[in-house]
């Protein structure tokens, strides 16, 4: 009432008159509303009768948008009306049934639940149970699909929950939704959550990595860590800036932190690092975690572990053809696709890029490590990003012919759709001296970048130069 004044209606009764008006067009029926005798108590009756009605509110918010559009009042209306606080809705009996069934009850994850119902911008909420969650969820303001995280939340418990309750949960779920009109966007959630999570779906760390622009003795770190297989992007870690020989020991913590999350979770997990071009020959293959025990054992013995490019991800004009081969690859994940680069690729210029415009090709195998700068004519990584393969692999000194050999042995064994899971299974068999038909030790160190075009984080700034950036000239590239 407060902003509708301020919009000058309290002293306007040809303006009240209009805006009932607008009202009554956009409900498609009148509102009964007593005069008063004062222009700020007629106001009064407006709100209370459109508060009153099915779809009111929003039909008020309509008409202050036709009245003064693009105004102040105008968003701040539309903020109250549609960014609701569940306090302000929840009936007390609601409330204390709810209290009396969620208090004390811890489910499973429940912080990943949290997170998800907060959504990505939310702040991370430390809960002792599902109620506390609850209750702090509920002074999150309602997105624009409608549905308030805490209701999303109670949707989520009533997965975890024994049937009984969780249909208990839903029930009570549903009557609040259609209440606040929310109905449609908590029929789509359950429509989400019934689909299946995919058989082999993986959690994610993905830790990126940036050259400090200002201290080259330093790198600038970001991560996300999943803890919902169908929610991505999670939230984002932070940006820590890194000493370059502190690098890995800085990796081990977020790994350890990572499994203390995932302490619960009994799927599979895997390691992604985003790397520059200037740092893809970092060997994250070979770090380990848990050094304070003083025993620090191998990541690949865990996790498998790949790097992606943060070129790429930044490249949007890139992403289309990327995101073409993927599906390509995922549709047919046969030995077949494979492209086995040789130098003679590299004798005209743009000879390997006609050949990779071919999608049959979905991973290339380069004939050396790439360098850590392009080289113009002359660049199979370059070609191979440019062409949307989402799998390019190397090694930092095996021969080609052995190389072709170890990576026809791992393609031919299954298809390409989970080469990451079968190259870590090389590196174990490669520290148990496995005897099988190639060299595996060869596995070590050999490198994969897998980038899949649907898990990405958004990065800021774009990888070449744009021209003159607002603010601070020496703020650095930060991920977001």
């Amino acid at each position: 009432m407060n902003v509708l004044a301020s919009a000058g209606l309290a002293v306007d009764p040809a303006g009240r008159a209009l805006l009932l008006d607008l009202v009554h067009d956009n409900l498609g029926f009148p509102l009964t509303i007593p005069e008063q005798a004062t222009g700020r108590d007629h106001l009064i009756e407006v709100v209370n009768a459109c508060a009153k009605a099915d779809g009111g509110m929003s039909a008020l918010a309509g008409a202050v948008r036709m009245m003064r559009p693009d105004s102040p009042e105008s968003d701040a209306i539309r903020r109250l009306v549609h960014q609701p606080r569940m306090h302000d809705l929840l009936p007390e009996p609601e409330s204390m049934w709810l209290h009396s069934v969620l208090a004390g009850v811890v489910p499973a994850r429940l912080a990943a639940l949290v997170r998800r119902a907060a959504g990505p911008a939310g702040p991370v909420l430390e809960v002792r149970d599902a109620w506390e969650a609850f209750r702090l969820l509920s002074d999150f303001n309602t997105p624009p699909s409608g549905l308030p995280p805490s209701l999303m939340f109670v949707e989520l418990v009533a997965a975890k929950c024994a049937p009984e309750l969780g249909d208990q949960l839903r029930e009570w779920n549903t009557v609040q939704a259609r209440r606040l009109q929310a109905e449609a966007r908590l029929r789509e959630l359950r429509a989400e959550r019934e689909r299946a999570v995919p058989e082999g779906t993986r959690l994610h760390l993905m830790i990126v990595v940036q050259p400090d622009g200002i201290d080259p003795g330093r790198h600038l770190v970001s991560h996300w860590r999943q803890e919902d297989p169908a929610e991505w992007p999670p939230p984002r870690g932070g940006l820590v800036a890194v000493a370059v020989e502190q690098l890995e020991h800085h990796v081990d913590a977020l790994v350890v932190e990572a499994e203390r999350a995932w302490s619960e979770y009994r799927g599979e997990v895997a390691l992604e690092f985003v790397l520059p071009r200037s740092l893809l020959n970092l060997p994250v293959h070979l770090w380990c975690k848990e050094h304070e025990t003083g025993d620090p054992r191998p990541l690949v013995l865990d996790y498998p572990i790949v790097v992606r490019s943060l070129e790429r991800m930044r490249s949007r004009q890139w992403h289309r053809a990327w995101r073409i081969r993927w599906e390509t690859m995922m549709a047919d994940p046969s030995a077949e696709r494979v492209y086995f680069c040789g130098a003679e690729d590299m004798v005209e210029r743009h000879r390997l890029d006609a050949i990779l415009s071919d999608e049959k090709w979905v991973v290339m195998l380069l004939d050396c490590a790439p360098s850590s700068r392009p080289q113009p004519g002359a660049d199979a990584l370059a070609a191979g990003l440019r062409s949307g393969l989402p799998a390019l692999l190397w090694h930092p000194d095996a021969s080609l012919d052995l190389l072709r050999e170890v990576v026809t042995w791992l393609v031919e064994s299954g298809g390409l759709d989970d080469l990451p899971a079968r190259v870590q299974a090389s590196r174990r068999a490669a520290f148990r001296e496995v005897r099988i038909p190639v060299d595996l030790t060869v596995a070590r160190n050999l490198v994969i970048l897998w980038d899949d075009p649907d898990r990405l984080v958004f990065l800021d700034g774009p990888p070449f130069p744009a021209g003159p950036r607002k603010g601070n000239p020496d703020e650095r590239d930060r991920a977001s």
